[in-house]
């Protein structure tokens, strides 16, 4: 019995679909997890007697020799997977030109991470996570600006119900904060995260158009160079701060005086780092897979996971203020997913026009052809 040939080209179009969908639900799984267990073991560690936010800002960057490993083995198969299609035709920027973005990159990086650093320290991890869910918010203003975005009902009502979702907890500040730090350092970490939150919104939106308007090659070898290079940069930046501060000095003896031993100081920040890259290479596949709005969605939507496994390992108090913040920021993620499904929805009609639109013309084009060969042989 022959069997039957399958003409690949026939898979081709249905399975990239579901390939694509796959990848992105497990960088959204990636994303979410990694962010998670970074921002618990982050405020783990001031609460066992860490105190260093330089320390902690340099574990979200320093980890990025790891993603050699990806580099290494792509340049030794002499192959560069494509995660998306880019133009080949398209002129590469210059060497200069590439630089002062990855520096520009890694400088937005670097600040970003001491700022919530900072927030991290003097806010409890449910206040913190809510507040930083104000980056989405930032992001879609930065995309709109750059014109990566349209604006939309659903996409508006986002932006307003996660803006109110983070101010929400400036009027009312929840009590386990003033029994660990002052107003005055609530006050502090409120403005720090969300200045960070600024930063990072407009590091997504200038990664998202970097690659959309610059690149124009989305491949393996282009995602790892910006996380490394922008990771580099920001090292660097945080280096600097760290030695400038003298807070270098004190590591040693913060690491003999944490409260559960040397090992598990080492190992927590360790794991931090570890989380961080994941949660920086998932995040910027999100970006080229669909857009910085949506990896910044997915990312807004650890805001009900984080204060929820706060609340369970380090006690914190879940106020009604802090569930009604919750409450808004899922309903600001579900508004701007729902919009991405509408603007899907709407792209593979037009797709579909498109081809039903160029059989007509095909079938027209044939017809006519034929025509012409009777009328000769009539004659």
């Amino acid at each position: 019995m022959d069997t039957p040939i399958v003409e690949p080209e026939s898979l081709t179009p249905k399975a990239s679909k579901y390939m694509k969908w796959l990848e992105v639900g497990i960088h959204a799984f990636i994303v979410l997890a990694s962010q998670t267990v970074a921002t618990i073991l982050g405020k783990l560690y001031y609460n066992k007697g860490g105190n260093s936010t330089w320390l902690v800002s340099l574990t979200e960057t320093i980890a990025f020799p790891i993603l050699l490993i990806p580099m290494i083995f792509n340049w030794t198969s002499n192959k560069t997977p494509k995660l998306e299609e880019g133009n080949g035709d398209s002129k590469s920027p210059s060497m200069m030109a590439k630089l002062s973005i990855y520096v520009f990159l890694g400088f937005l990086l670097g600040g970003g991470c001491v700022l919530y650093s900072i927030g991290l320290l003097y806010l409890p991890a449910s206040t913190f996570s809510l507040i930083s869910t104000s980056q989405l918010a930032f992001n879609v203003l930065f995309s709109l600006f750059m014109r990566l975005e349209k604006i939309t009902p659903l996409v508006a009502n986002s932006i307003v119900l996660v803006t109110i979702s983070s101010f929400l907890l400036v009027l009312q500040p929840d009590e386990s904060s003033k029994t660990s730090s002052s107003k005055h350092h609530y006050a502090m970490g409120f403005v720090f995260t969300l200045i960070a939150s600024a930063g990072f919104g407009l590091l997504y939106s200038t990664t998202d158009l970097m690659f959309r308007k610059i690149l124009k090659k989305n491949t393996l070898r282009e995602i790892m160079e910006v996380i490394i290079c922008q990771s580099f940069f920001g090292t660097c930046l945080i280096l600097i701060g760290l030695f400038a501060s003298k807070e270098w000095k004190d590591l040693k003896d913060e690491m003999h005086n944490f409260e559960l031993g040397k090992l598990s100081y080492i190992m927590i920040l360790f794991w931090i780092s570890v989380c961080w890259q994941l949660f920086t290479y998932s995040l910027l596949g999100l970006i080229m897979k669909v857009s910085a709005v949506f990896a910044n969605v997915i990312s807004t939507l650890g805001a009900p996971i984080i204060p929820i496994m706060s609340v369970i390992i380090f006690n914190d108090k879940m106020s009604g203020v802090k569930a009604i913040s919750i409450v808004l920021a899922i309903w600001g993620f579900s508004s701007y997913a729902y919009q991405q499904y509408l603007d899907e929805k709407k792209h593979k009609a037009e797709v579909l026009e498109k081809c039903n639109g160029a059989s007509e013309e095909l079938l027209i084009g044939e017809s006519r052809s034929t025509f012409k060969e009777n009328s000769i042989e009539i004659n």
